[in-house]
């Protein structure tokens, strides 16, 4: 009882002294008005306040089980009882790349000025840690023609039945030639190819974009069998829409990484046919927001992450500046390995593509 009202709070914890402690706390805290959140509950608060896509959610999960496991294990009952080297003890015991913990760090940020603005802590601690200096990803260079080529032969000698043939070729060609998502391929709907065309994405102006459906495409689609298990009229070219969507997901991704062992390609990944389609299109005088509007990203991230130096890139500068000085260097073919790009253009802020 704390001033004529009853307080009912559960003390977590079966050690007799911690209880004593946790009381004194409860009665200091219910005489001035204090807030202590549990941080069980605070993760609990924070993930319901999130509005994110389903594998975003997994990983903001994964990392708030974590940060409470580890304060389980380290006695700290409440959000606001966290310090700054608890948090050091944390990152020691996490073993993480320099980009690994600069997404983690940015979500624990998060996490504590949501707890903040609800006055369950006074600060936000996790801003005083460093965040790790200029951290990169590993680069992925585009594939070149030959490493495509390898990728979809191997297609037709992997796996064991001509059912996961079909469906691997027909997969690898939507990323090839669109650059989709392994997520957008796996749940690729029926309904987003028609009449000649295949809906790819929708832009910043919210208009949708349809991209033609080339032969290639729509003779591997057509040639697709009905995902096994699926009922008739199933609305979906490679999930049968029963179970796990995330789960489905996965069972394609490691179906591509059992076609990528096949080909022999080094470092061969579904995410780099993205940076492929980004290159060439950049390539062949496309600009940034064009392989945005493509690809369903913002023009600042195909800048930063998908306009990889090539060679085609190289030569394309190499022609340029030859044109501005008057000099003809060596021609040379270079043969589009898209049918998407196959006109000279004239862009502008980008300049003229070479012949």
């Amino acid at each position: 009882m704390v001033g004529g009202r009853r307080v009912r709070l559960a003390m977590d914890t079966v050690n007799w002294d911690r209880a004593r402690r946790r009381l004194g706390e409860i009665e200091d805290d219910a005489a001035s008005g204090k807030i202590r959140k549990p941080v069980k509950i605070a993760t609990e608060a924070f993930m319901q306040a999130r509005e994110v896509g389903e594998q975003a959610e997994r990983k903001y999960k994964r990392i708030m089980k974590r940060l409470l496991e580890f304060c389980q294990s380290n006695d700290i009952s409440t959000v606001d009882r966290i310090r700054l080297e608890h948090l050091d003890d944390y990152k020691a015991g996490r073993k993480l790349s320099k980009l690994s913990w600069s997404k983690e760090l940015q979500l624990l940020r998060t996490f504590f000025e949501f707890c903040r603005k609800r006055k369950w802590c006074e600060e936000n601690v996790a801003k005083d840690m460093e965040m790790p200096s200029d951290p990169k990803p590993k680069e992925r260079r585009p594939y070149t023609a030959e490493e495509v080529a390898r990728i979809i032969a191997a297609c037709d000698t992997f796996g064991k039945v001509d059912y996961e043939r079909r469906r691997a070729r027909a997969m690898i060609l939507l990323m090839r030639y669109y650059g989709l998502r392994v997520s957008d391929v796996a749940t690729l709907e029926r309904d987003r190819v028609r009449n000649g065309e295949i809906f790819v994405t929708a832009m910043k102006n919210g208009q949708q974009l349809w991209l033609p459906l080339y032969p290639d495409i729509q003779f591997a689609l057509e040639a697709l069998p009905l995902p096994m298990g699926a009922d008739p009229g199933c609305r979906y070219f490679f999930w049968t829409g029963k179970g796990s969507r995330f789960g489905h997901i996965k069972t394609v991704d490691r179906t591509l990484q059992a076609v990528f062992r096949e080909s022999g390609v080094e470092q061969a990944h579904a995410h780099k046919f993205r940076h492929t389609l980004a290159t060439e299109i950049l390539v062949k005088g496309g600009t940034a927001e064009d392989a945005a509007n493509i690809l369903g990203d913002s023009p600042a991230i195909i800048r930063k992450h998908y306009a990889k130096w090539s060679a085609d890139y190289q030569h394309r500068t190499v022609q340029l500046l030859g044109r501005i000085h008057g000099t003809v260097p060596t021609q040379r073919e270079t043969t589009p390995i898209s049918p998407l790009f196959r006109e000279d253009k004239l862009v502008l802020e980008v300049g003229v593509e070479p012949t």
